[in-house]
């Protein structure tokens, strides 16, 4: 499993902990619904879990445990994208120019008797992250739903990849939004931000929008290429290759849809 991170961290209320693995037990179950290509029920069950991680994210959090109360759980993230066999409706020629994958969430929940902390911008983050990652996912299902009904109903393939593109462009920018700018870190926009900007990129090429789908593609090549010099630097490339073996034919979209970039302009290649 190529597990990634949030490398955010929280003591948090008993309560809180149960809503985030609550949250992220929808998202999973959504997850397992696109896999196999029921996208309406997915579409009702991620809208659950936005919803959900929203209250939680506009609600102003001014509460300090008392020393004197029990000490809530120590929470962690992990995201990874889902490796089940996928059933939907897409034909292969657009599986090859789409990241299909969603990303699911594990929470992990540890007791800590010393701390008596109660970390409020750590709690925010866990879930802005989570909220991130529920909004790519649910414009994963628009998407996969705009390219099923690309032959039968032009129209209707449409709308639903327009709200996708506003909903990848929507997780996309959160990021910036944030007060935390490491909201979305590192190790996470090596590949989950790339796969925004690869399918963001798909959806404005599908709506007849070249100018910006170009911009998503330029942005998507320097990813890369940052994400390999920054594997130069850290001197961790072998541990990476070794955890992306499996998704070389998922990620191999990223190469594709910037290749005419390269084409273009040889400087733009990524260093050996």
């Amino acid at each position: 499993m190529f597990a990634i991170n949030s490398g955010t961290i929280s003591f948090i209320s008993v309560a809180t902990a149960r809503s985030l693995q609550l949250i992220s037990y929808q998202n999973n179950e959504a997850v397992a619904l696109y896999n196999q290509g029921k996208y309406a029920e997915a579409v009702l069950l991620f809208k659950q879990a936005v919803s959900a991680s929203k209250t939680f994210l506009n609600y102003q959090m001014a509460e300090v445990e008392s020393p004197s109360t029990d000490v809530g759980p120590f929470v962690s993230l992990q995201v990874f994208p889902s490796q089940a066999a996928r059933t939907c409706r897409l034909k292969s020629t657009m599986d090859e120019s789409v990241y299909t994958k969603a990303f699911e969430v594990v929470v992990t929940l540890a007791c800590k008797d010393e701390a008596r902390q109660f970390a409020c911008q750590g709690h925010c983050s866990l879930f802005s992250r989570l909220s991130t990652i529920l909004i790519y996912n649910l414009a994963l299902v628009y998407h996969a739903l705009g390219l099923a009904y690309n032959d039968n109903d032009s129209r209707r393939s449409r709308d639903f990849l327009m709200i996708a593109r506003d909903l990848y462009s929507f997780a996309y920018s959160i990021p910036q939004q944030e007060q935390d700018k490491e909201i979305i870190d590192a190790s996470l926009l090596s590949l989950f931000v790339q796969a925004i900007l690869n399918n963001l990129g798909r959806c404005y090429a599908f709506l007849d929008d070249a100018e910006n789908s170009v911009v998503c593609f330029e942005l998507l090549l320097r990813s890369i290429i940052l994400s390999q010099q920054d594997l130069k630097v850290t001197g961790n490339s072998g541990d990476l290759e070794d955890r992306l073996s499996k998704e070389v034919h998922s990620i191999a979209c990223f190469f594709n849809n910037t290749l005419f970039l390269v084409l273009k302009d040889p400087g733009f290649a990524p260093a050996a």
